[in-house]
């Protein structure tokens, strides 16, 4: 029991710092202009998809007050465990190699964050389904979210460690490389929700969908602009499928067969 409560008190002190270095990232100090250039790629999205981020760590907070009760207690020590605390670590190491401009240990570190919130993410789903609304939005929604933003930031964090912007625009091949990462996220959001769709998790789809989205409106070439919305109309249209199915009184055979797991 002390170990537990050992545990517990780490994930608020992590916690607490995820937050001071999220906060950091944000209003520190600026990088030179170069760097602040070379960040930028033909994937970047707009600003306003951190508001997710924002989300996200509000959801978290409520997981670090959460896990005190007794409903979540099980959930939080064995189906979350010690992952949160190296999850957080991690994170905290890759917000701040971005901030200084190291794309490409930033991209290494992106990689451990996204296996880390993994274990949580699928330990959660096939050990600890929620049984509660509460267990719900304090203990799935904020993994689930993190786990559909981490992949298209790592996606992102990809181009920026090996692209960058030219004076005549996108190359042909860049244009390919960035319509196949759009292809990849598209997929892997169809993936969530022929996974989960049982239990009606489609938040990583929506990050996703919405990271696209943020895609179209920061990115003015025509290939990638156009092709970034039809990635984002078709992610943030496939999880109301098996509902319109049920609407118009059939249902799809591929409902029956998850594509993952």
């Amino acid at each position: 029991m002390a170990f537990h409560i050992f545990q517990k008190v780490a994930n608020v002190v992590v916690y607490l710092f995820f937050l001071s270095a999220t906060v950091y990232s944000v209003v520190g100090p600026s990088p030179n202009e170069g760097e602040a250039h070379e960040g930028q790629t033909y994937i970047t999205p707009s600003y306003w998809i951190s508001y997710i981020w924002t989300l996200i760590h509000f959801l978290l907070g409520g997981f670090v007050i959460y896990q005190w009760t007794e409903p979540a207690h099980e959930a939080a020590i064995h189906g979350v465990g010690w992952h949160f605390v190296v999850s957080v670590v991690l994170s905290s190491i890759w917000l701040g190699l971005l901030k200084s401009g190291h794309y490409i240990i930033g991209f290494i570190f992106v990689l451990l964050t996204a296996s880390s919130v993994s274990c949580v993410f699928y330990k959660l789903t096939k050990d600890y389904p929620a049984t509660s609304w509460l267990e719900k939005i304090f203990i799935h929604a904020p993994f689930s979210l993190w786990h559909g933003w981490i992949v298209f930031s790592a996606v992102v964090n990809l181009f920026q460690a090996f692209t960058g912007l030219k004076e005549d625009g996108p190359s042909v091949w860049i244009r390919i490389l960035v319509i196949l990462a759009l292809l990849f996220l598209t997929s892997t959001a169809v993936g969530y929700v022929e996974y989960k769709k049982h239990k009606g998790d489609i938040t990583g789809a929506l990050v996703i969908g919405l990271g696209l989205l943020a895609i179209f409106t920061n990115q003015h070439d025509a290939w990638i602009h156009w092709s970034a919305l039809t990635a984002a109309i078709i992610t943030l249209i496939y999880p109301i499928r098996p509902y319109a199915f049920k609407l118009v009184g059939r249902e799809s055979n591929a409902e029956n067969a998850p594509l993952l797991g």
